[in-house]
């Protein structure tokens, strides 16, 4: 690739040229999202204090289970929201 991000596809074998098109695709949109970062709508030490409940709550049933409780379903779709949360928030600060 040149200065301007162009691929010279010339000294690729025709076979490869696809991916190496899709390389350079994923990489443009990467560096196009990293260069166009909106700010995070909460910092880490806000996360850190959201997920610390959630990560008691997955603690404190992965000792019920241990210890021979059966989750219920309501107990199962609260720890599926809690993960969705820890996916969501961490997302949002890391990205």
């Amino acid at each position: 690739m040149d200065a301007r991000n162009e691929i010279d596809l010339h000294d690729i074998p025709t076979q490869r040229r696809a991916s190496v098109a899709l390389d350079a695709i994923v990489t443009a949109r990467s560096t196009h999202a990293r260069q166009h970062r909106r700010p995070a709508a909460l910092t880490a030490r806000e996360a850190l204090a959201v997920l610390q409940f959630e990560s008691l709550l997955i603690w404190t049933a992965a000792g019920n289970v241990r210890d021979g409780v059966v989750l219920t379903d309501a107990d199962f779709d609260r720890l599926t929201l809690a993960i969705r949360n820890i996916d969501t928030i961490t997302g949002e600060v890391l990205s």
